[in-house]
């Protein structure tokens, strides 16, 4: 373990040692539940296994959505790809279904178990973008140290939660990169996830009523 790793092991076991903290922040909540409800320890090394037969199925249970979704991946990686991101899609338990990111990058996401069949769902990987997006049912970033797991601070996340048509949460659409970014620069990529992941629920909605007629209402 590096001098970071254990400068932060030993931050994340201050916070989640102190009752009240989880009530002055989110970021400290979530941490609570990694430590307290899922009982993670911090300095955890070793990314988990792909789960290949949970990916099959998932695959073949989320097809309709996988289907109208990877336009808009390919949309959303066309813009942030080059800069280092990639653009990942999980299903609603956090396992990854599809990813997107350039070759040159492959790498680094695979040694982060960024990879189609990895689960960061809270339980497995502790306070991070795509499982705290899904537990919380909101956007949100998780940036670098805000990571609960010590392995995973060199990332940031960027992430937005999918609903059906009818408002059950199905997916998150997640941005990563291994890469030191400013606050604003993640700022803007967290608008263009929130925004692909809104053009996801809208092509839904329209694929599955398909048979009918939309009608558009302005203001």
């Amino acid at each position: 373990m590096t001098g970071r790793d254990h400068d932060h092991v030993t931050r994340v076991m201050r916070t989640v040692s102190c009752d009240a903290s989880a009530a002055r922040s989110r970021l400290a909540a979530s941490w609570q539940r990694s430590f307290a409800h899922h009982r993670l320890d911090p300095a955890a090394a070793t990314p988990q296994d792909r789960d290949t037969r949970r990916l099959a199925e998932q695959e073949e249970m989320l097809g309709r959505l996988l289907h109208v979704a990877s336009p808009r991946l390919d949309e959303l990686f066309s813009t942030i790809g080059q800069s280092g991101h990639g653009v990942f899609m999980t299903d609603a338990r956090g396992l990854i279904l599809r990813a997107r990111q350039r070759a040159a990058d492959e790498a680094d996401f695979i040694r982060s178990g960024l990879v189609a069949g990895g689960d960061w769902s809270e339980e497995a990987q502790g306070t991070n973008g795509i499982g705290t997006c899904l537990t919380e049912k909101r956007p949100l970033i998780i940036h670098r140290d805000q990571h609960y797991l010590a392995r995973n601070i060199a990332m940031s996340c960027i992430d937005a939660p999918v609903f059906d048509h009818e408002g059950t949460l199905i997916a998150a659409l997640d941005v990563s990169s291994p890469r030191a970014e400013s606050d604003g620069f993640n700022q803007l990529i967290g608008a263009m996830v929130s925004g692909i992941a809104s053009k996801i629920e809208i092509d839904l909605f329209r694929d599955i009523h398909s048979d009918r007629q939309i009608v558009l209402v302005g203001d």
